[in-house]
């Protein structure tokens, strides 16, 4: 009877090891962002819960996915432009059919360095349920390296129209994101999940060049 217990329990086990990976493989991933495109939201180094999404995501939710002409990449960007939108923008400004979004406008100190993690935050201007962030006008045109620069050709010189089932996404960081502005929108079956939550965030120190962790980032929500 105990050897039919231990064997049964054994089994329970095992059963639970198999769920447990499974759910992970599934419907969950762990990420490190190793980039500066979504500061100071999400800054180098910090390592995030992937939920994934089954359903049609939504505005403003911050996803994983990857470009039908560069499948070998993840790419983590905010969606701004759901399916059939017109999209259109202006300076700081984006606007939706011919209304202007709601986004709470964060000016930051430019630092080449910001690869390092979070940027020094200015000003704030506008309101709206998350925050992105621009350096002042006179550094916006020299913020990016020579060699990525990609004209920016969609939604910015005139109204762009989503396609049915694409997403235009947006680097919060947005003077220096690589995004739908430029390599057009994201067909929903290319997103894998939903950014929820930072588990854990450590990077190099931008003085001592040692792994220092960020205690204040850990256990804390992604929106």
């Amino acid at each position: 009877m105990r050897k039919k217990i231990l064997i049964l329990g054994l089994v329970l086990v095992l059963v639970g090891v198999v769920s447990l990976i499974g759910y992970r493989v599934f419907f969950l991933k762990m990420v490190r962002v190793p980039s500066g495109s979504m500061a100071n939201t999400i800054i180098p180094g910090d390592h995030l819960v992937i939920r994934r999404v089954f359903g049609l995501p939504g505005r403003g939710d911050i996803v994983i996915f990857k470009y039908p002409d560069d499948p070998s990449t993840v790419y983590i960007s905010r969606i701004v432009g759901l399916p059939g939108e017109k999209i259109e923008m202006g300076d700081r400004s984006i606007y939706i059919n011919g209304s202007e979004l709601g986004e709470q406008r964060v000016t930051v100190k430019f630092d080449p360095d910001f690869e390092y993690g979070a940027m020094e935050e200015i000003s704030t201007e506008g309101s709206g349920p998350y925050r992105v962030f621009y350096f002042p006008r006179a550094n916006a045109d020299v913020s990016r390296r020579p060699s990525d620069v990609v004209e920016m050709s969609f939604g910015t010189k005139e109204p762009f129209r989503i396609p049915d089932h694409h997403y235009f996404v947006m680097g919060d960081n947005r003077d220096n994101s690589i995004d739908s502005r430029m390599r057009g929108s994201v067909p929903r079956e290319s997103i894998w999940g939903k950014a929820t939550r930072i588990y854990w965030s450590s990077n190099l120190d931008k003085k001592s060049h040692q792994e220092k962790i960020r205690w204040e980032r850990i256990n804390t929500g992604v929106k």
